[in-house]
């Protein structure tokens, strides 16, 4: 009981005490009430009206509301009645565990510590929750317009929702539907497929059958009426085709292909008839003159070469007068063509070479003898012995010919083996392109096409082959012209192998044949000129004509001779060839040395030798040619041994005992065998007259040699000796007599200063 009345004290003293902070908003009620009139008068009577047909909806939301108004109301009854509450009727047994709950609350803790009176507290407490209702609602009122445009917008969205809902649930029943006849289509499809592949199978059976068997009128009309164009030669290859098929099925039981044999077989007689007529017709426009054979090969008979192949499978009697009609028209073509250029071409041809035309021919008999002339003058025939510019005709690169009507204009001769090459390079042309055009027209099976091209081949250039011979064989049998025979065998050399590039085999035969001809004449002609050496050798005659010692004349015969034979063997390295050259050398050196010893003084007989040598070796390096290397080499052998035994020659009659002293002591070792006085004597009478002796010596090669550059090098030679004698003297009186000789010799310095007053003598 007393501390039921110090209660009363108790919270009459909290009352007075500081309140914890409430965790609501202290706004003034007066605030809020001003604000909610302010919403409920901008809010509109429709929005209220459809808030409120919202708020009797049974939703969630509604109930929270009731519950919320419900509880609202009844602590507005608590705090009301809180003080007319009766303290008698609490029952106390449990405030102790109460407080002990109430204690661990923190707002509850916080304010037992401060000692405040918790029915204040309540109090205040409902009004703030009071006021955060009454805010809460005016914030409802506020946003209440958006919430019934969301409303509505959801309201929309159902009914969209709903309306593709049903679109749905069609597009799924019409998929369904779709897909069944998609299946349906599939095996229709599969059905399909099966039936047309079967359908392919027999249809190209069928259709080959068809095309095989059946022939349009057009085609029969072309074929048995038209003119042969490419159009009907396009018409014959299908209906060959169709032959092919007929032929292939015949056993088969197809009664359309009894029937149409017969209409096929007419075919073939007529276009075997026309083909025949066609080409027969088109080889004689060949035999007109001036016809122009390649240009009718290429733009008819290979144009229309199917049609041939067509007569060979189906008509072979067609086939083989076609062919020996153009057998016989070009083998007439060709044969008269070709005998009327070779005629033309000797008409061309210049003097030939006659037998007196040889090396060790006199030069008198060549020129007619004493009383008579020649012939032909030795002005009208060109140079027999040398090449010259005659080895052009070795160019196979130049396609140009002869042309006979053009050089009788022009009043043109030429060399034979101009007109051979001429003759025989427009053969192999003409040839080449026959024999290709006869591979290519007349032959069809690869393997049996080069022997049936060769002898149609044959058959029609036979008769030309033998014109080439006749013309070759005609000069050759008269000829002693061996640089012409010999380029004559080089040409055709070279004629086989473009026959060889160009591969055409059928004229292999002919250019054997060729040479058969060249070959064994230019060996006889080579014969007869070594043969004339030999007379030559025994001629008393020509020996004792021998006065000059200038070069003779056959030796330049010679030179040119053996260098055109060596450079028209250069590449081709012919034993036969070099053999004959060397056997022409040998007794040319034989002749040379026999007119040599018809000079009694031996300086003459080695200065007859040094020229005629020295002629040789010009004519060799003149040439330019490598081929000629060996036998140059070998006659600068000979220039040089004669060459120092004419140094020797001139320099013993004025420096004899000096030189027989030099060669003397080369083959003793002990110089003190050598007498001083002698080496006194010498170098004495060398003083006296060393410079006289050089001007006779240089008198006397001027008139032995007349040729600058010749009479130069052999001056040369002799003071060049004179001057390796002297040194080697001046050697051996050193060493025998020193400084203790009573004579003071010559300089060699002061020898060689008058030595080189002697060098342009010449």
């Amino acid at each position: 009981m007393e501390a039921l009345n110090e209660k009363p004290e108790l919270t009459k003293s909290s009352s007075q005490k500081t309140l914890p902070p409430i965790p609501f908003g202290d706004e003034d009620t007066s605030n809020n009430n001003s604000k909610r009139d302010k919403a409920l008068e901008q809010t509109s009577p429709n929005a209220l009206k459809e808030l409120d047909i919202l708020l009797r909806e049974p939703s969630p939301e509604g109930e929270l509301n009731k519950e919320y108004t419900t509880n609202a109301s009844d602590s507005d009854e608590d705090s009301l009645d809180d003080e007319d509450f009766d303290f008698n009727q609490i029952s106390f047994d449990k405030v102790d565990d109460q407080i002990l709950a109430f204690q661990e609350d923190k707002i509850v803790r916080e304010a037992l510590e401060n000692e405040m009176d918790l029915r204040e507290y309540a109090k205040q407490i409902a009004q703030e929750k009071a006021s955060v209702q009454r805010d809460l609602e005016n914030n409802y009122l506020e946003h209440v317009q958006s919430f019934v445009d969301l409303h509505a917008e959801i309201q929309t969205c159902d009914e969209v929702l709903g309306r593709m809902e049903e679109l749905l649930s069609v597009f799924q029943s019409d998929l369904g539907n779709i897909s069944g006849e998609i299946q349906n289509l599939q095996e229709q499809s599969t059905c399909m497929s099966v039936k047309l592949k079967n359908r392919k199978a027999v249809e190209s059976r069928l259709g080959k059958a068809l095309q095989g068997m059946v022939i349009p009128p057009f085609v029969i009309k072309k074929i048995t009426e038209g003119e042969v164009d490419e159009v009907w030669l396009e018409y014959l290859l299908t209906i060959n085709k169709q032959m092919r098929f007929v032929k292939a099925n015949q056993h088969r039981p197809i009664k359309a292909l009894r029937n149409v044999g017969p209409e096929l077989e007419k075919l073939r007689l007529k276009a075997a008839a026309t083909i025949r007529d066609f080409f027969v017709s088109r080889i004689q426009f060949l035999c007109i003159p001036n016809a122009n054979i390649q240009i009718m090969q290429q733009s008819v008979f290979l144009k229309y070469k199917e049609l041939h192949f067509f007569v060979l499978e189906r008509h072979h009697e067609a086939a083989r007068e076609i062919r020996q009609a153009y057998m016989n028209s070009l083998r007439w073509y060709f044969q008269s063509h070709f005998e009327r250029y070779s005629k033309g071409l000797s008409k061309l041809q210049t003097a030939s070479a006659e037998k007196t035309d040889l090396i060790g021919t006199e030069e008198n008999y060549r020129k007619g003898g004493l009383f008579g002339t020649s012939k032909v003058t030795l002005k009208d025939k060109t140079n027999l012995f040398a090449l010259g510019d005659r080895s052009d005709t070795l160019r196979i690169q130049d396609p140009g010919v002869i042309l006979v009507h053009v050089a009788e204009a022009k009043e043109q001769k030429y060399q034979f083996e101009q007109l051979f090459r001429s003759f025989n390079l427009t053969l192999i042309d003409n040839a080449s392109s026959e024999y290709l055009f006869i591979y290519e027209f007349f032959s069809r099976d690869p393997k049996t096409a080069a022997d049936t091209a060769k002898l149609i081949f044959q058959f029609i250039f036979d008769p030309t082959e033998k014109v080439g011979m006749s013309f070759t064989k005609n000069y050759v049998e008269n000829s002693y012209d061996a640089v012409g025979i010999l380029l004559c065998i080089r040409i055709n050399t070279q004629l086989a192998l473009e026959l060889q590039r160009r591969r055409v085999p059928a004229l292999e035969g002919y250019t054997n044949a060729t040479n058969m001809l060249l070959w064994p004449r230019f060996q006889h002609v080579m014969s007869i000129h070594i043969e004339s050496l030999k007379k030559m050798f025994n001629s008393k005659s020509v020996m004792s004509a021998v006065k000059d010692i200038h070069p003779h004349y056959i030796t330049r015969r010679y030179s040119e001779f053996a260098a055109s034979l060596l450079v028209l063997n250069d590449g081709y390295d012919d034993a036969i060839l070099s053999k004959s050259v060397h056997k022409l050398r040998d007794e040319f050196e034989a002749v040379l040395s026999r007119m040599s010893h018809e000079f009694p003084e031996s300086p003459r007989r080695i200065a007859f030798l040094i020229n005629n040598y020295d002629l040789i070796v010009s004519v060799f390096q003149g040439t330019h040619s490598r081929a000629v290397d060996g036998e140059l080499d070998y006659m600068k052998q000979l220039l040089a041994l004669q060459t120092s035994a004419f140094v020797d020659e001139q320099l013993k009659p004025y420096f004899g005992a000096l030189i027989d002293l030099v060669k003397k002591s080369e083959h003793i070792q002990d110089l003190t065998t050598i007498e001083i006085p002698d080496l006194e004597r010498i170098a004495a009478h060398f003083s006296q007259t060393w410079r006289q002796s050089l001007k006779s010596i240089n008198a006397s090669v001027i008139q032995y040699f007349s040729n600058f550059k010749n009479g130069t090098t052999v001056l040369h030679a002799v003071l060049g000796q004179l001057i390796v004698y002297y040194t080697k003297f001046l050697d051996i009186l050193e060493k025998r007599g020193g400084g203790a000789s009573r004579i003071q010799p010559v300089g060699v310095q002061t020898l060689m200063v008058e030595i080189k007053k002697f060098r342009s003598t010449f």
